[in-house]
């Protein structure tokens, strides 16, 4: 006998194929998926399970539509599961980023049982059930859904008013005693990852049991148990999600983990081979593969139930959310300084880490886009195009020495340069191998690199208010999370420690402050400068003036 699971995670609310942030067609979406899923289906005969295990209803514009403008019901999201069959759903963080009510009526619409055992009432129940024993041909399946506890912290406080979130080792060892001797197989179902990462995030790597260099990945305490988890004894499968990796497999660990990337960009598939012995089913064999949803035609049917949702959303994007009194350029000649968009994103950050009732000295922030921002309207999807990546935001305590290799590590961005022989070309000064979400723009402190110098040795002014950065000098720092956990080589970030996580994405802080700032005008700071001074030979007619009155954290 042969039980297949599918499983999605991290959807964040994209059902179409389509990225509503760059406003162009993409490789992911539920409705991908859902071809791949009636292909598993039609080609199997033995059972199928399809689970999802968060981030479900939150992430894309599509989400915060039907959530702060139009409520409907059923929920889009819900409503596409439900025509896909689904068995099984356990909610993740963002899905608490709506409000309860929002989520209620999400599970209310869902026609699958909803499973979290650690999601407690203050009397100690369970706010979902806890678990669910199914018998399908004849194999009784356990399904236990956990999710990471830490939305006490990155949650607001009345969201989540009444409960608490229990420790995920502690809950997840209380259920396999009770559940592990009344079924044949036991599945996880988990909003929670892994709290070191190899070195390269390929399925591949997840695979080799040797972990002697994996990185942190800057997880807070207890959010993320996966590789606790998957050596407990008793669990068959780990459903996994919430770190948006690409697992099918993981070495050296007892159970079979899975992990589905994000936004529908794969749809884990599970196998399990099973024997009766003594009268009962035994795992004998499993095996677990991940498919792309790259290449995939999106299924029709799926495609025409929500394509109503998908137009009001398109229409709800293309609205103004504020208005640039100038234009302000993305790409190459932001990064040399010779535009704004810099500070802009700066003053989003440390606006939002105000909010939170936080302080940060400074700020960084990367331009991974060559979209900007034309004179005149700007949309939300004009604001979103300007952060294409789906970051939090993070606030660190770094010290100078910290800093001080940053900085090292952002200038080899460049090539080293002859002053007197430099290229037509503004982009043949950007090192061969280096991209654009490599190089970090930094506020509040003054900075200089002189590039006719070798890599490591670039910095040649840094000061904080006047005077230099010690090495023991400490700052807290508004940075996003992927280079909090040291992605893109910035290793030494993961020496800081973290203050706080923001629950919402920076391109929702950015598009909040254009809003609440509109007309945006642009603020030139002049903090740093580059040594030759690429800006005024390649963007002279993009430079600015500085300003007296600058956001300071």
């Amino acid at each position: 006998m042969r039980l297949t699971i599918l499983h999605t995670s991290d959807l964040h609310a994209n059902l179409h194929p389509w990225n509503y942030f760059t406003g162009i067609p993409a490789e992911h979406g539920l409705a991908k998926l859902a071809t791949l899923i009636k292909r598993v289906r039609a080609a199997s005969e033995d059972p199928v399970l399809l689970i999802d295990s968060g981030d479900t209803i939150q992430g894309s514009p599509l989400g915060t539509y039907y959530a702060q403008v139009e409520r409907v019901s059923p929920h889009p999201v819900a409503h596409a599961l439900n025509a896909l069959g689904y068995d099984a759903f356990t909610p993740g963080n963002h899905d608490f980023n709506f409000g309860p009510q929002v989520l209620q009526d999400f599970v209310s619409d869902l026609r699958c049982p909803t499973l979290c055992a650690n999601i407690l009432r203050q009397n100690g129940d369970p706010l979902f059930r806890p678990y669910l024993i199914r018998e399908v041909a004849g194999i009784r399946v356990g399904l236990l859904g956990l999710t990471t506890p830490r939305i006490d912290t990155w949650e607001r406080p009345d969201y989540i008013a009444g409960l608490r979130f229990a420790p995920l080792l502690e809950t997840a060892q209380h259920y396999l005693s009770l559940l592990r001797p009344q079924v044949d197989v036991l599945v996880l179902i988990l909003h929670s990852g892994p709290s070191q990462l190899p070195p390269l995030r390929t399925p591949e790597h997840w695979h080799n049991p040797d972990r002697s260099g994996w990185i942190s990945n800057k997880s807070l305490r207890g959010e993320n148990e996966l590789l606790a988890l998957a050596e407990l004894e008793g669990i068959d499968v780990i459903l996994s999600g919430h770190t948006h990796q690409t697992i099918a497999g993981l070495g050296g660990a007892k159970a079979l983990v899975v992990q589905p990337g994000y936004w529908g960009s794969h749809l884990s598939h599970v196998s399990l081979e099973l024997e009766r012995h003594g009268g009962r089913w035994q795992v004998v064999g499993k095996t677990a593969q991940l498919l792309a949803a790259e290449g995939i035609p999106a299924d029709p049917q799926l495609l025409a139930l929500t394509e109503p949702y998908h137009q009001a959303t398109l229409r709800y994007i293309r609205q103004p959310i504020g208005h640039a009194r100038c234009a302000y350029r993305g790409g190459l000649a932001a990064r040399l300084g010779a535009n704004p968009l810099a500070e802009l994103l700066h003053q989003a950050q440390l606006q939002a880490v105000r909010e939170a009732g936080l302080s940060a000295e400074l700020s960084l922030v990367n331009i991974c886009s060559s979209a900007g921002l034309a004179a005149g309207p700007i949309s939300l999807q004009d604001a979103y195009s300007l952060t294409v990546y789906d970051n939090t935001l993070c606030v660190l305590e770094i010290t100078g020495d910290i800093l001080r290799r940053a900085l090292e590590q952002t200038a080899g961005y460049f090539r080293q340069l002859d002053p007197e022989h430099l290229p037509a070309d503004p982009a043949a000064v950007v090192a061969p191998e280096a991209r654009g979400y490599t190089f970090d723009l930094y506020h509040g402190i003054d900075y200089c690199f002189d590039l006719t110098r070798p890599v490591g040795e670039r910095l040649v002014t840094l000061q904080f208010r006047g005077q230099p950065v010690q090495p023991d000098q400490t700052f807290r720092l508004a940075i996003n999370h992927y280079r909090a956990g040291g992605g893109g080589g910035y290793s030494m970030f993961q020496e800081a420690q973290t203050l706080w996580i923001s629950a919402d994405s920076i391109r929702d802080f950015l598009a909040r402050h254009i809003h609440t700032h509109s007309p945006i005008q642009p603020i030139y700071s002049h903090n740093w400068h580059l040594i030759p001074n690429l800006a005024e030979i390649y963007f002279p007619q993009c430079l600015g003036q500085p300003q007296d009155s600058l956001l300071v954290g």
